[in-house]
């Protein structure tokens, strides 16, 4: 182990790749408790190892997709010591997710933390998600209407989760030591809705979140395509006040939209 370790450290991290790696024993252990007594992990982005080997210890088997090359040459070797991880050489956002039963777990890399948590919304065999993210996508994660970091990933992400804080990792614990804290989430899906309509749901928000600021009717003519009048009708007939402005607008208030949209159709 320290060993590998020691061959681990000597790989020039890429920053193209979001990679930062938590090396502080304290807050691994605080990840690892979160992660409770799963059975089947599914880690994505090995990094150092410093969680795979931990959890490995803890789960009855541990699957991690790595992106880079030349760590998942070295943690192959590393995992031969614990017996039931297995490292891929995988981009996690194009790898087919198991239909087994599985708890996902992920230090995410900086640079698809949001992606992450849009390809979990999919994953049907999903027990819960504990989840490590940049501070500020985890206040998007949890922010509310009429709040600043509230907008597309708060909405698809709420629907998709139950969404709750764990703790903080300070910027310190990492090597190299990025800008910014991590927020450490759990997640549960609610599976209230079926992948096609999520898909419906995110390509709407697409169109009217870049006119947060103004009226919905306002954001859903200029979104859609349509007219003043037709985007107020819309509205008026899911029920829902069309002088709102579309960051006031709740998740629940856009399912309404969007079913009343694809009934329509």
């Amino acid at each position: 182990m320290s060993e590998c370790w020691r061959n681990l450290k000597q790989l020039h991290l890429r920053k193209r790749l979001g990679q930062h790696i938590l090396v502080d024993e304290r807050y691994i252990e605080l990840f690892t408790d979160a992660v409770g007594e799963a059975r089947v992990v599914y880690e994505i982005g090995c990094g150092l190892g410093s969680l795979t080997l931990k959890l490995a210890k803890r789960v009855e088997y541990v699957f991690c997709s790595e992106i880079d090359p030349n760590m998942v040459f070295l943690l192959k070797e590393c995992v031969k010591e614990v017996g039931n991880a297995d490292i891929v050489l995988s981009d996690a956002t194009k790898l087919a997710l198991s239909r087994s039963r599985h708890v996902v777990v992920s230090n995410t890399p900086f640079n698809l933390s949001s992606e992450i948590v849009l390809l979990l919304c999919r994953d049907e065999a999903l027990e819960y998600a504990i989840l490590g993210v940049q501070r500020e996508v985890g206040e998007r994660l949890l922010a509310q209407p009429m709040s600043r970091n509230y907008g597309r990933l708060s909405i698809v992400a709420q629907l998709c989760f139950s969404i709750d804080e764990l703790f903080i990792i300070p910027s310190r614990a990492y090597v190299p030591r990025p800008k910014v804290e991590t927020m450490v989430v759990r997640m549960v899906p609610t599976r209230m809705f079926p992948p096609s309509f999520l898909e419906h749901l995110e390509a709407f928000t697409q169109k009217v979140f870049p006119y947060r600021r103004k009226k919905l009717q306002t954001g859903l003519s200029i979104g859609l395509g349509i007219s003043k009048e037709q985007a107020r009708e819309i509205l008026s007939q899911a029920g829902i006040d069309p002088d709102k402005r579309v960051y006031e607008t709740s998740p629940w208030d856009f399912v309404k939209i969007v079913k009343h949209l694809s009934f329509q159709s």
